[in-house]
């Protein structure tokens, strides 16, 4: 029997790297439909997880990349393009950057309130910032959350430069404020 998760990127899921003990189970080795189910579930769904951080803004240190700051209001990817450079990246919140990282979404809902706070520091410098240097601002649950959309009024209220990376049709959403 062929098993494949339909509408996900990653058809498996490797250990974490940095967990000390960790089991890895890939998908071409379930060889029955009731073994697919035992594992995933008949449809496996997505997790949001609300996560707290203090800041929002990441600093860009290479000299290869031409911006200064990034910023993502969400850690893993529904997308999940299987070429994503991002996936590694989940392995230090615990997940892995196979099936997980599609799956559990950190969602910082707190990050306009961030930015914002961060724009009005007295040594704050305006210099461009980079919405999803690391995974997709319009990912799916952004229709509902639209924390990139509060990201942006906020941009427009400081007259702040950004820039975005998207692969999502989402973005003409907010193109009012762009």
């Amino acid at each position: 029997m062929d098993v494949y998760i339909k509408g996900r990127g990653s058809q498996m899921n490797p250990a974490n790297r940095f967990l000390k003990i960790s089991s890895e189970v890939y998908l071409e080795d379930l060889h029955t439909q009731e073994e697919r189910e035992e594992l995933l579930g008949e449809n496996p769904k997505t997790k949001y997880i609300e996560v707290f951080p203090k800041t929002i803004l990441n600093r860009v240190d290479s000299p290869d990349i031409g911006l200064a700051w990034s910023m993502n209001p969400y850690q893993g990817c529904e997308h999940g393009c299987i070429y994503c450079y991002a996936r590694g990246t989940h392995e230090y919140w615990g997940y892995s950057a196979g099936a997980e990282f599609e799956q559990n979404i950190l969602v910082k809902k707190n990050a306009p309130e961030l930015l914002e706070k961060a724009l009005l520091n007295k040594k704050w410098l305006a210099e461009p910032v980079m919405l999803s240097g690391n995974t997709d601002c319009y990912q799916p649950v952004e229709r509902k959350l639209r924390i990139t959309r509060s990201l942006l009024e906020v941009f427009l209220e400081y007259r702040h430069p950004v820039g975005i990376i998207t692969k999502n049709a989402l973005i003409t959403r907010d193109l009012d404020l762009l």
